[in-house]
């Protein structure tokens, strides 16, 4: 599939989450590989901004696609926009007469395959978000019972999810990637913990905040800081003013912070969440050589980290032994040299270009077809 065009219908990049970075990331390194790449980005907001940086090669081609998602209107009106947009996508790729058509978000999927795309292009759902948590009501439910089949394929990025849609048809196991190992990065002198992700209930925000305030009063010389933002960030906030954790427990946005340099102050990563699909986090901060503790939550994770090789696994939504672990962790430095060092070496197996071969096998396959 070598120079073939190729399409990915993604939502809104100008937000700094995992997703967003894997499918521009993905979209980049389609682009350097020789194919011609549209990022057809439905976004009724009229935000063209990516939060990523993006090949130049590439089409950023931004359209008020909303297939009738959203609290706005009623059951009538938002069939009748979803109908409305599957003709306008159906117009759109007639144009653009793309050889595949690559869709990370369920309702792209469902409407790829109601526009008939697949007459002309192989469409592939992506699929990036746990299964279970992903919720739809019967009408979206009963359109992917009815469009899912359809697909030429559907990529997931681990086992556990791909064992949720093998059902509907092909599947196949692709992970996500990181660009660069930052191997000069020491990390196990640094005095700061670091937390990455949105300030929501999914994320495990409320499930951190008693763990951080354990760690912060039992080690004085630590900080923890927490990059994110959501609907959580008021309960963090009254949380820091409430338990005098100023300048100990740091809330930044993601959107004011440069990342890079926040990693580089980082000695300890540490990922809450009650489910993940892939979390991108846990691969940048290996691959800065940061030690990682986790819940071992569905799914992903463990995928991730090699438990007690370069980071920790702790059952999930168990705050208390979450605790227990970070203490030992900061009582033993020879383990976190160790780690940090195992780090580095063992996330080179999600390095592009041995991830890559993943997704050329896939395409290779499709064009045999």
């Amino acid at each position: 599939m070598e120079g073939k065009k190729i399409i990915f219908i993604c939502s809104r990049l100008d937000t700094p989450g995992g997703i967003e970075r894997a499918v521009v990331n993905t979209a980049n390194l389609f682009a350097q590989k020789g194919h011609s790449v549209i990022l057809l980005v439905a976004d009724v907001m009229g935000n063209n901004r990516s939060c990523y940086p993006v090949h130049p090669a590439i089409q950023l081609d931004l359209r008020p696609f909303s297939f009738g998602i959203g609290i706005s209107g009623n059951a009538i009106s938002r069939k009748i926009r979803l109908y409305q947009d599957i003709q306008a996508l159906k117009k759109y790729l007639k144009n653009q007469a793309a050889d595949l058509l690559i869709t990370t978000e369920y309702p792209f999927s469902v409407a790829a395959v109601l526009s008939g795309a697949g007459k002309k292009a192989r469409i592939i759902a992506w699929e990036h978000q746990h299964f279970n948590w992903v919720k739809k009501n019967k009408f979206w439910s009963w359109l992917q019972e009815k469009t899912y089949p359809r697909l030429e394929q559907i990529v997931c990025l681990n086992k556990m999810e791909a064992g949720y849609y093998k059902r509907y048809t092909r599947v196949s196991v692709i992970p996500n990637f990181i660009d660069q190992v930052y191997e000069n990065h020491q990390s196990y002198d640094k005095k700061q913990i670091l937390t990455v992700g949105w300030l929501i209930h999914r994320k495990g925000t409320d499930l951190l905040l008693p763990v951080a305030k354990t760690i912060l009063n039992k080690f004085p010389d630590i900080s923890w800081k927490l990059v994110g933002d959501g609907e959580l960030k008021e309960l963090v906030q009254d949380f820091i003013r409430n338990e005098n954790l100023g300048g100990r427990l740091l809330l930044q946005s993601p959107g004011e912070t440069d990342i890079d340099s926040v990693y580089r102050e980082t000695g300890l990563f540490v990922l809450p969440s009650r489910n993940e699909a892939f979390p991108m986090v846990l691969l940048e901060a290996l691959s800065y050589g940061i030690p990682c503790i986790s819940f071992n939550c569905p799914s992903g994770p463990s995928d991730i980290i090699t438990n007690k090789e370069d980071g920790w696994l702790v059952e999930a939504e168990n705050p208390a032994l979450l605790t227990d672990t970070i203490i030992q962790v900061l009582n033993e430095p020879d383990q976190r040299v160790r780690m940090s060092k195992n780090a580095l070496k063992n996330i080179r197996r999600f390095d592009k270009e041995n991830i890559y071969p993943l997704w050329a096998t896939l395409l290779n396959n499709l064009q045999r077809k």
